[in-house]
């Protein structure tokens, strides 16, 4: 039986949420963020202690923490069913979870850069497919892809752009085949974050990202969050296979 939880307020009230890497940044900010709306919200991430301290800043009433990998689909097959049957089927998925891709293209392995492809593409791919038909059978699901600026810009890291290019690819595509069925797939492509993973750059590197921005500083991780609860909640009714980008005037997307 599911836990009996309030879910009393909020536009999301009622609903159950995952959020692949939650354990830091955008992913943190979105559970929190989630939780707030009124869902109960999954905190996956690879690290199980990074999950955990997301979950009780979200408030242990709304968010459970959830160790897995997402490039591992029968581990995700697990997680998932075994967060459904304690707290309801999933209708909000953020496909967060990615990681850095470094190197010139000419020196990147092949193991490299299929990293990089299988966290964001194949970790969409077996999220998505894990919460889908449980979406389809109610007829109503919200998913949301986090690409980047990267797709129209580029990257220094051409695996990273790459598959965040795919991202929008499957967004769009998969909207077509799920609208009929009260489903809507959309992207959100943030501008540059205040994130670990921007963090990690040199200081040098650091301040060219940051030059630009045409609002003089890097988004929050909990601005990027308000676009995905946007689209999580009632105002994303309309969007169908959109790509939201809060960049900060870094690129005009047309």
């Amino acid at each position: 039986m599911p836990r009996v939880t309030d879910r009393s307020t909020g536009v999301l009230a009622g609903r159950v949420a995952l959020v692949t890497g939650a354990g830091s940044g955008i992913g943190r900010a979105t559970a929190i963020r989630l939780a707030a709306d009124g869902a109960i919200v999954g905190c996956l991430d690879r690290d199980g202690d990074a999950a955990r301290q997301t979950a009780e800043l979200a408030g242990d009433n709304r968010a459970v923490a959830m160790a897995a990998d997402v490039t591992d689909g029968r581990a995700m097959r697990a997680a998932i069913q075994s967060f459904e049957e304690d707290h309801g089927p999933v209708g909000v998925l953020v496909n967060n979870a990615g990681i850095p891709g470094s190197g010139r293209f000419i020196d990147v392995s092949f193991e490299a850069w299929q990293a990089v492809l299988d966290v964001h593409i194949s970790g969409a791919f077996h999220a998505s497919q894990g919460v889908l038909p449980g979406m389809i059978e109610r007829g109503w699901g919200r998913i949301v892809m986090i690409a980047s600026e990267a797709v129209w810009l580029g990257h220094t890291s051409v695996q990273y752009a790459t598959a965040k290019a795919a991202l929008v690819g499957f967004t769009r595509s998969l909207a077509r085949q799920v609208a009929g069925s009260g489903i809507r797939v959309n992207a959100v492509a943030p501008g540059p974050v205040e994130t670990p993973m921007l963090f990690a750059n040199t200081p040098a590197e650091i301040e060219a990202e940051r030059e630009t921005v045409l609002i003089g500083r890097f988004l929050r991780p909990e601005e990027i969050a308000e676009t995905i609860a946007f689209l999580a909640g009632p105002g994303g009714d309309a969007y169908v296979g959109q790509v939201l980008s809060p960049n900060g005037g870094t690129v005009f997307p047309g």
